[in-house]
């Protein structure tokens, strides 16, 4: 059955490596005292591990949908995002260890020259992702219309809202209306008191399973996967709004 639905061995296979890498830093999490911002230093690397976890499966999901002539240039796409990835989590996990932040460091000129590639990286891969959108269109492209309406507003809404990383690298914060580091929700340290950009970007991100997750449970057809894609879409961009507002949206 999972195999069936997973069906990208080399997403599959970058994915559980990802899952490797979170279960390592849960363990760091547990034994280590090193802080970054006030919380343990290994709270970081989990996160993007297990959001690199649930994003390589997503994509391995997708694979099944594709016609047989663009599995080359799927594969391509493949090994794009996972070099990305690879370098991400690798930097993460290196500058937790230190106990020194890997994103917004510029402390140094190394750091700030790798914070800088962080950027580029992130801005090549994301923007690549426009090209499973443009392969929703192909007329052998084969999915039900509800998921299909998902799928493509998944993918813009991910794409609009990874670019949000370039508002916080401009800010070199997350948090608006304060610095780094303040009270947050457990784990995940959004902001309890101030503007947090995590969060939109977080929703945004995540629109590419939470929405074709959503079309399938309800057996939503095009019209109202539409519907609740662009209110979801709305949503996502409020939460920018009070963010860059300084408010936090609870």
């Amino acid at each position: 059955m999972i195999a069936n639905l997973f069906r990208h061995r080399l997403f599959n296979r970058a994915a559980l490596i990802c899952l490797f890498y979170a279960l390592i830093a849960l363990i760091l999490i547990i034994t280590s005292n090193t802080q970054v911002l006030g919380i343990n230093a290994f709270i970081k690397p989990f996160k993007f591990g297990i959001s690199a976890f649930i994003l390589f499966l997503t994509f391995s999901w997708y694979f099944n949908f594709l016609p047989r002539r663009l599995h080359k240039a799927f594969h391509l796409f493949a090994w794009v995002n996972i070099a990305v990835m690879a370098f991400e989590l690798s930097w993460i996990l290196i500058q937790a260890y230190r106990g020194t932040l890997s994103h917004f460091n510029m402390s140094t000129a190394f750091e700030g020259i790798m914070f800088g590639i962080m950027g580029i990286s992130i801005a090549i891969s994301t923007t690549w992702t426009l090209l499973l959108f443009k392969w929703t269109f192909a007329s052998d492209f084969r999915m039900n219309p509800g998921l299909l309406q998902a799928v493509r507003f998944g993918i813009v809404l991910f794409v609009i809202f990874g670019f949000t990383g370039f508002i916080m690298g401009a800010n070199r914060s997350h948090t608006v209306g304060a610095p780094d580091g303040g009270p947050g929700i457990f784990l995940l340290n959004w902001s309890l008191t101030y503007g947090d950009i995590r969060i939109s970007h977080f929703f945004g991100l995540h629109a590419l399973q939470i929405l074709p997750l959503m079309a399938s449970l309800f057996k939503l057809r095009a019209r109202s996967s539409f519907v609740m894609s662009v209110l979801y879409g709305i949503a996502c961009a409020g939460l920018l709004y009070l963010a860059l507002s300084g408010k936090p949206p609870y």
